[in-house]
């Protein structure tokens, strides 16, 4: 297949196999600038070591080993026994200048001669490479690529010059040619690769996979390989990688990022997860075309195409959380510009962050300190907390906090939010919270965090142009911009289609796999697995929150309710204390989180339900691990 590849790309050479009688002489390439052309020439047998098994990589190539070069590249075969008066028959290169003399690529000078021996410029070199290009009628097109020298390169081989810096081939430095300089044997393979990267010859193996050794943060050194398979059986160290094109295909250790918006299939709960672009994942293993990776506590793949591996030890930055006067910074690091981009506060620190301390977390629970070493686990208690919790703030107190936290972001100068205070839908919001949480018992402040997130605190375009605070029926691949005749009837929807019916009601709706937690959650558990692609969405609802409890007197968190996790799939919850009923639901999954309001029920717990029920519902102890949350 034609290979049509930019200049850029071109750079980035492949690199080649190392066959076994040159591996005694891999250290001498290693990191050498030309190390990739010059082990795509042994590969073809084009280059040999000496009798001192050197491959003499920085000596100047003669005319006559640049002429065999092409030869055995191109496996040239024609021969028309042209001679020169300065190449005998015991010459070693002959039969290859024959060859390339017969097809057109090298000529002799007018005195019959050859000069084999002399050493090759630039410009000669130049030359013979556009007699190649026509000989392989690769497509030269059209070039007014100058030197700053142009003057000293021969007229004639000016367009030969153009036409090799147009397709990539040959470069300069700082703006000059340099054609009367002579080229290395290094600079000769370098070139004769990047041409035939250019080619549709069949017989050209064009080595797609590398081994590279991270040293001292950068990849240094090649081994080429034709297939992902034998590339894997190459790799013996924990710091080396393989590459593709100088894409990181295969790595010991690190993380993944993903370049866009995609669609990972969940092992762990059988089911397809949006995910934002630039998530840092866990990684665990690859292969040629797909990437294992645990994103939070699920596992699944990806394609390679869709992602960048990054080893720990190449990493420019990362994401990460900090005790910030006590309180849990998440601090966002963008891969695309290399710099850190946002940050939220979203609870209190644990006790065992030190503050000033970057910590690393894949699911938001589960904390390290930057050499790897474990901290602990920490359950921020908004974010956990079932969503079948009622608030302790009157309809009154919500309104009072909507007031002030309006006026504030008013008072910020941000555009978005001029005139906050007369104009955002969350206005007077505080009766329509509590009357739903009465009637649908979900928690009035959870609902108005959420409302906080998704509309700018009631100033987005869809909040002020359609009444939809929550952003529903807006995907990120198809938005639909439904207006709703009332904020209060865009929240009841919400309530009534989506959270009811999908994600805190075990099982779902039939053939909707929503419900993986009645809690806003993380990408582990909760709605934030199915309800939004940012990973952080659940951590950030939380943090709204965590504010409006700080500024309203921590009135939820001063009286907290006790939160569990279950231990097994196929969980019954019961109607009463006993295995001698029928069961109210059960729950598919493990780690589900529940609200214990009594532990001292002869072996069971009496929890609230997550599908509606007037009364109590219980859960045998065995199965129920009570958690410490931050709060």
């Amino acid at each position: 297949m034609k290979k049509i590849l930019n200049v850029t790309l071109l750079f980035a050479l492949i690199t080649t196999f190392l066959w076994n009688q040159s591996i005694a002489s891999a250290d001498e390439l290693t990191g050498h600038a030309h190390e990739n052309g010059l082990r795509y020439l042994i590969s073809k047998n084009a280059l040999v070591p000496d009798k001192n098994g050197s491959y003499r990589a920085n000596d100047n190539v003669t005319r006559g080993e640049f002429a065999s070069y092409l030869s055995k590249v191109l496996h040239l075969s024609e021969n028309n026994g042209i001679k020169f008066n300065d190449v005998d028959d015991t010459y070693a290169y002959t039969l290859d200048i024959q060859l390339a003399t017969t097809a057109g690529i090298i000529t002799g000078y007018s005195d019959g001669s050859f000069k084999p021996t002399a050493a090759i410029s630039r410009q000669h070199m130049a030359i013979m490479l556009e007699r190649t290009i026509d000989y392989l009628k690769i497509p030269k097109g059209t070039s007014s690529i100058t030197f700053k020298d142009n003057d000293s390169i021969i007229s004639d081989y000016r367009p030969a010059v153009a036409i090799g810096a147009h397709l990539g081939i040959i470069n300069g430095s700082n703006g000059y040619f340099m054609p009367e300089k002579n080229a290395t044997i290094g600079q000769a393979a370098t070139f004769i690769q990047r041409l035939m990267l250019l080619t549709d010859d069949k017989d050209t193996d064009i080595f797609t996979y590398a081994i590279k050794e991270i040293s001292n943060g950068a990849l240094v050194g090649n081994q080429g390989f034709t297939n992902f398979a034998d590339a894997e059986k190459a790799l013996t160290k924990n710091n080396q990688v393989i590459v593709e094109n100088d894409k990181i295909v295969k790595m010991s250790s690190g993380y993944v990022v993903t370049n866009k918006y995609v669609a990972l299939y969940s092992e762990t709960i059988k089911d397809q997860i949006a995910v934002a672009g630039n998530t840092e994942m866990e990684y665990l293993s690859s292969d040629a075309t797909q990437v294992k990776v645990r994103l939070a506590d699920q596992v699944g793949y990806l394609k390679q195409a869709d992602v960048t591996l990054i080893p720990f030890s190449l990493s420019k930055g990362r994401s990460y959380y900090i005790n910030e006067n006590g309180e849990n910074k998440h601090v966002i690091y963008d891969h695309a510009t290399n710099k850190y981009s946002a940050s939220y506060i979203y609870g209190k620190a644990p006790a065992f962050m030190k503050p000033g301390e970057s910590y690393f977390s894949w699911n938001g629970i589960y904390f390290t300190n930057g050499n790897g070493s474990s901290k602990g686990n920490a359950y921020n208690y908004y974010q956990f907390l079932p969503a079948r919790a009622t608030t302790n703030y009157t309809a009154q107190e919500i309104d009072e906090y909507i007031t002030k936290k309006l006026a504030e972001i008013e008072s910020s100068g941000a555009g978005i939010y001029k005139d906050a205070t007369t104009k955002s839908k969350l206005i007077g919001l505080g009766t329509t919270l509590k009357e739903i949480e009465t009637k649908h018992q979900i928690n009035a402040m959870l609902i108005l965090a959420l409302a906080q997130h998704e509309s700018a605190y009631g100033m987005s375009d869809h909040a002020q142009k359609l009444n939809n605070l929550f952003g529903l029926y807006v995907y990120d691949t198809n938005p639909l911009n439904k207006n709703f005749e009332s904020v209060a009837a865009n929240i009841n929807e919400l309530v009534e289609k989506f959270l009811q019916p999908n994600y805190i009601t075990p099982g779902g709706a039939p053939g909707r796999n929503f419900a993986n937690g009645a809690v806003i959650g993380s990408k582990a558990m909760g709605f934030n697995v199915k309800y939004a692609s940012d990973p952080y969405w659940g951590a950030k609802i939380a943090g709204h929150y965590y504010r409006a409890e700080k500024t309203m007197g921590f009135k939820d968190a001063g009286n907290p309710y006790t939160i569990g996790l279950t231990t097994t799939t196929g969980l019954n919850v019961r109607p009463e204390p006993t295995t001698g009923n029928s069961p109210l639901f059960a729950y598919t999954r493990s780690g589900m989180p529940v609200i214990v309001t009594n532990k001292s029920t002869n072996g069971w717990y009496e929890v609230i339900s997550d599908k509606l029920h007037t009364g109590p519902a219980y859960i045998s102890k065995e199965y129920i691990q009570i958690i410490e949350t931050v709060k």
